[in-house]
């Protein structure tokens, strides 16, 4: 790569650092370059030297930093504040079901421990999730350092997610018009079983689909702050990550590059993936570096 345009990459990437997809960022730095060239060639054809027109030309276009507020991605907390509300709905409903259920002698003591077994393995994503709005509420004031940007293809993680949640979105389908269906023959002594049945699978079927949807990295917004990074579902502190690796893979002719977490003990996950494009590798390396993160192979 030549001085000119790494220092114009340099530029670009600068102006797309509050950009969250690869794909709007490259509109941007296609659209800008455009207007670099034609002032590069304006001040080489009046003599300049290209490091010099490069250079002119940079500082007509203006300062990065002030031109990077004006592309900058607008991350509203409505969906996590949306998907907050769900899960305790639902989980209120399962859990107030399955209690009514046991007292009333309609479930047994097994039943109670292995529902309220799932509700406990939902916790940490809640609370994540709360932890991630308040601690979003707190950082919007502060500027972020830059914005990961991911992509529109799906990775292995998109792919294997996308169909499980069609599964449960057609088992619920199934569920309530079988339900229907099957409602005049159902005995007036068992209906109140089988109603709650039904709701109880009813509830895991829709706290699933919110759960892949919350984690699924096409829905991330992941934001790198002076004190960590900030996700969709829970905020990263630098001090928590204890080593990183990046992973490649390819998905309709194109390469996705991902960075893997690893956590130290006490979380409730000890890993995390998150696509980054390839033009934020380097920059990605540098924060983690500069926060004693080291850098693995294997994980």
């Amino acid at each position: 790569m030549t001085t000119k345009e790494s220092t114009v990459d340099k530029f670009l990437q600068s102006v797309c650092r509050f950009v969250s997809t690869e794909e709007r960022a490259q509109d941007i730095k296609d659209e800008l370059k455009d207007h670099i060239e034609s002032y590069i060639c304006e001040y080489t054809n009046d003599g300049f030297s290209v490091e010099e027109a490069t250079s002119k030309a940079l500082m007509q276009m203006g300062d990065p930093d002030t031109l990077s507020t004006g592309f900058k991605d607008k991350i509203s907390n409505k969906n996590r504040i949306f998907t907050i509300s769900l899960f305790l709905f639902f989980i209120t409903s399962l859990s107030s079901m399955t209690i009514y259920a046991y007292i009333n002698n309609i479930y047994s003591i097994i039943d109670l421990l292995v529902n309220m077994a799932i509700f406990i393995l939902y916790l940490p994503l809640i609370f994540g999730t709360i932890k991630a709005y308040k601690k979003s509420k707190t950082l919007s004031k502060k500027e972020p350092i830059f914005h990961i940007q991911s992509y529109k293809e799906p990775n292995w993680y998109e792919v294997v997610l996308k169909p499980t949640k069609w599964f449960f979105i057609l088992s619920i389908i199934f569920l309530v018009l079988g339900f229907l269906v099957d409602f005049k023959d159902i005995p007036k002594n068992e209906l109140l079983n089988e109603t709650l049945d039904m709701m109880h699978v009813l509830n895991l079927y829709v706290i699933s689909i919110v759960m892949f949807s919350c984690l699924s990295p096409k829905k991330q917004n992941n934001i790198v702050y002076d004190e960590g990074i900030l996700t969709f579902e829970n905020f990263i502190p630098w001090d928590n990550i204890s080593a990183y690796r990046w992973t490649k893979e390819h998905s309709k002719g194109k390469v996705i590059n991902s960075i893997e977490l690893k956590f130290k003990f006490g979380r409730s996950y000890t890993q995390r993936i998150i696509k980054v494009s390839s033009y934020q590798m380097n920059l990605v390396d540098e924060v983690f570096k500069s926060n004693n993160i080291e850098k693995c192979q294997f994980l």
